[in-house]
Order: structure tokens, then C-alpha cells, then sequence
């Protein structure tokens, strides 16, 4: 016999889920798709912190304490 589906991890709901009665409506392959992008999101603003951050200290260093 087949055994029921069993629910995944509940999540939070999207707006829209919440005015179509809270009914989730998310595949798994999108869910996976979602949380890759959440992966990435993240990675990149790590990225971005860090060249701010090299930026900074770079233009500290030329311009020196005359604020050039």
C-alpha cells in the first residue's frame, strides 16, 4: 500500500495564500527554487558588504585624514 504524503516543513504564508484561505501553494520544486535564490540573496549581499568595506578602507588610505 502507499503511505500517505506526509506534510513538509511548514512555512510562512505568502499574502496571496492568506486571502485564498491560508491554503499553501507551493510545490517542492519550488520551494527548493525559493530557497536556492534566499542562498544566493545572501551570498551576494555578503559580497557587496565586503567590496564596501575594501572601498572604504582603500579610499581611507589614499585620501588620508584630509578627507581627499
Amino acid at each position: 500500500m502507499d503511505e500517505p504524503k506526509k506534510p513538509s516543513k511548514p512555512r510562512a504564508l505568502s499574502y496571496t495564500e492568506m486571502m485564498n484561505g491560508g491554503q499553501q501553494q507551493i510545490d517542492s520544486a519550488t520551494h527548493q527554487q525559493e530557497l536556492n535564490l534566499q542562498r544566493r540573496r545572501v551570498v551576494f549581499e555578503r559580497s557587496v558588504e565586503h567590496l564596501e568595506q575594501s572601498f572604504n578602507t582603500e579610499a581611507h588610505h589614499i585620501g588620508g585624514d584630509t578627507g581627499i
